[in-house]
């Protein structure tokens, strides 16, 4: 039954992206530079090269909920667009220090191009991106995507395990 009500959420999730923007983003879709990570103070935003690199060649991504019954994979391209453009521009508080809640890992043809810890509580919202196992970027969490997070939790109703 869990498994049938599991599909079901994968297949409701997967077309709610069906009105994301498709082609090539404009600037306003693509973060541009700025950002320090509560969790590493001094890392710098991920830069416009890199997103414009993700938004033209992920085509998987996997979300991967610590402490919760509970995962999911994107493999839309549109939707796979659409979550790349929850990379907010601003920058993260320096001085909260959040738990990882998750992992995103950023995907083409099943080799992975970046991954995020998710840092999502009432304090923060932000991911620290890692290549080659080392934190090199981190930025906020958009509005937008943290509306994405609480859809996801509220339908599936998720409470983190003991």
């Amino acid at each position: 039954m869990r498994i049938i009500l599991w599909s079901c959420f994968l297949l409701v999730l997967s077309s709610c992206g069906d009105t994301a923007k498709k082609g090539t983003p404009t600037s306003k879709e693509v973060p541009s530079k700025s950002a320090t990570s509560t969790t590493q103070a001094g890392l710098p935003s991920i830069t416009l090269e890199e997103m414009q690199i993700l938004y033209d060649q992920a085509d998987y991504i996997d979300l991967i909920f610590y402490n919760m019954d509970f995962s999911m994979s994107v493999n839309d391209k549109g939707n796979v667009q659409r979550v790349i453009t929850f990379v907010d521009k601003t920058q993260p508080n320096p001085n909260f220090t959040c738990p990882t809640m998750g992992r995103i890992i950023f995907q083409k043809n099943g080799e992975i191009l970046i991954e995020a810890d998710m840092h999502i509580d009432k304090e923060c919202r932000h991911f620290v991106f890692f290549k080659d196992g080392k934190k090199v970027f981190a930025n906020n969490i958009s509005d937008q995507g943290m509306a994405y997070f609480n859809q996801i939790f509220s339908k599936v109703k998720v409470a983190p395990t003991q």
